[in-house]
């Protein structure tokens, strides 16, 4: 090979190998909009406010993360259905729906840091959070949960595992809230979410016991992992809800949307 020809080469190598370096490092800048599916039915999660915009826990979330990174999150109102299917095909990069953390999941997405932990708790009267501070706590008291749900075979598995005994009293519905407010019954076992909105609007007075969950079932958003853009979102999104909890900022969205902080990021 002649020495222009080698040159040639050279040169035509130096240049592909630049191109592909330039293509391999994406920045915040180069990200545009970012869309996080939302369904706006799952309150106070997300909903529709009056000016039929998104709203809720989620969305705020999402304001927040886009405020620290200078970044433009759009919330697109999406089919529950078929959230997941937009997520594949890059029409949104996330899904802001409290969606679990899970093997099968795992194995097809990268997650960011987990935001959130919505698991069954035990709801008591406000005052007595230390009445259940841990399983063995349980033992002679007399627990309300809605029968025929998850919730019910989850004291049936305390017991079991936690060798401790108590009562377990089913209701038809997640009512039996009322019941610990007028002290028919030590708790109730149920989505604290649900129950402390049901308190707040009934005046029920109840607080989140402090035992912690016996399931725990961690929240974070997904991105396709077989993209640089996923990866660098996920990276991003990882940063920022560790900075907001370090802060203050994600504990104080939780209560002020949710009713309760049920944060949880690692």
């Amino acid at each position: 090979m002649g020495r222009k020809k080698m040159v040639a080469v050279l040169a035509l190598l130096m240049g592909a190998l630049v191109c592909e370096n330039a293509e391999a490092v994406l920045t915040k800048k180069d990200l545009g909009i970012v869309r996080a599916g939302i369904d706006g039915a799952y309150p106070p999660y997300c909903y529709l406010n009056n000016k039929d915009e998104v709203d809720g826990f989620e969305v705020a979330v999402m304001k927040e993360i886009a405020k620290r990174n200078g970044l433009d999150i759009q919330c697109q109102v999406t089919a529950w259905n078929s959230m997941f299917g937009q997520l594949d095909s890059g029409r949104i990069d996330t899904i802001a729906e409290t969606i679990t953390i899970t093997e099968e999941r795992q194995a097809k997405y990268v997650f960011s840091k987990s935001y959130i932990e919505d698991s069954n708790r035990f709801l008591v009267r406000a005052g007595k959070e230390d009445s259940i501070s841990s399983f063995k706590d349980l033992a002679g008291k007399k627990i309300g949960v809605a029968s025929g749900q998850s919730a019910y075979n989850q004291l049936l598995a305390i017991q079991k595992e936690q060798g401790v005994q108590f009562e377990i009293a089913p209701y038809e519905t997640s009512t039996n809230a009322y019941d610990v407010s007028i002290g028919r019954i030590d708790a109730s076992y149920m989505n604290p979410v649900a129950g402390m909105d049901m308190s707040n609007k009934g005046n029920m007075n109840l607080a989140v016991a402090s035992c912690p969950a016996f399931m725990a079932a961690r929240c974070a958003y997904p991105f396709r992992k077989d993209t640089e853009r996923g990866r660098l979102l996920a990276q991003i999104f990882s940063d920022t809800l560790a900075e907001m909890a370090k802060d203050g900022t994600l504990k104080a969205l939780c209560v002020k949307w949710l009713g309760v902080d049920i944060s949880r990021v690692e």
